[in-house]
């Protein structure tokens, strides 16, 4: 049994569909069951990850726990210092008394040590925790994801025809496929770990710009002006914005840090090892029916 927490978010529901594709038997954990659009066949059942009780109950049975709740998103007890900073770590500790054979955790490859956003310091930590927990591990590291990016890029575009960009806009980024981390992580999920651990990124490093571009470009729009969000800004807004709306003051400081710190990785000997990830143009195109519907005043 492979269960995996966070099996309902972007990436999680990408790792249960090809694990129920490959007829592996697997468990989604969510706090509400009743509203999980869960795959035919998939067990879902209710887990807490500030719960110690019903994680207990739902790793019940596992050879390897799929990790992939994050609290990027979240706020409060389901921010980062609530899911990475306790949470999670919980769910390791469980991990280690029921003995599963691996603990495959979606990180960061913006996960550092002195990162200036706590959300990615709290992500190291969590590294560092299980390498030292004496499970079998995999720790997968993506860039920036394909998924999360496009659907926030092309709302703007779609929606009053202007590009969203962060800093100069010119700072190199290896984008990856959610497909591509979930075909990664499922693979690992069904052995033993290894104690491994990589960066993901994807084929190609593109600007901000670009990837703008070819969204318009997909989408057969033009852009006809620029939504720019100077680093000095962000960096001076976050802080001010914070007890009002943490999230959006959370993601002001990775708008900043996609400008101001390296962003590309060389992942080729992952992609030799599990095959070759999407170019950004090639997702595009797959995604293109689920891509925001353009609105009649924006210029073809």
């Amino acid at each position: 049994m492979i269960v995996v927490f966070g099996g309902t978010g972007r990436v999680g529901r990408q790792i249960v569909e090809r694990l129920h594709q490959e007829e592996k038997a697997v468990r989604v954990v969510t706090r509400d069951p009743s509203s999980a659009t869960a795959v035919r066949g998939v067990e879902v059942v209710a887990g807490d990850i500030h719960d110690q009780r019903t994680l207990v109950r739902a790793a019940s049975g596992a050879e390897a726990i799929v990790c992939t709740i994050q609290g990027g998103d979240g706020k409060g007890n389901n921010g980062p210092k609530g899911i990475e900073g306790a949470g999670i770590p919980r769910l390791i500790g469980v991990a280690r008394d029921t003995a599963v054979e691996n603990f495959v955790y979606i990180s960061s490859a913006s996960a550092r040590a002195d990162s200036p956003v706590g959300f990615f310091r709290l992500k190291f930590e969590v590294e560092r925790l299980l390498r030292a927990s004496g499970l079998p591990y995999s720790i997968l590291r993506p860039t920036h994801l394909m998924d999360t990016w496009v659907e926030l890029l092309a709302g703007s575009i779609t929606g009053k025809g202007k590009a969203t960009v962060f800093g100069s806009g010119a700072s190199p980024v290896s984008w990856v496929a959610g497909k591509d981390v979930a075909r990664v992580a499922a693979a690992l999920a069904v052995r033993p770990g290894e104690g491994w651990s990589a960066d993901l990124g994807g084929p190609e490093a593109l600007s901000l710009t670009k990837v703008n571009d070819l969204i318009a470009a997909t989408l057969g729009l033009r852009i006809k002006s620029e939504n720019r969000m100077p680093v000095g800004m962000l960096r001076a807004m976050s802080p001010l914005t914070r007890p009002f709306n943490e999230v959006l003051a959370r993601r002001m400081q990775m708008g900043a840090l996609l400008d101001t710190q390296p962003q590309i990785v060389d992942s080729s000997a992952v992609w030799a090892r599990f095959g070759e990830p999407l170019s950004l143009s090639a997702w595009l195109e797959i995604n293109r029916p689920s891509l925001p519907v353009p609105v009649s005043d924006v210029d073809r």
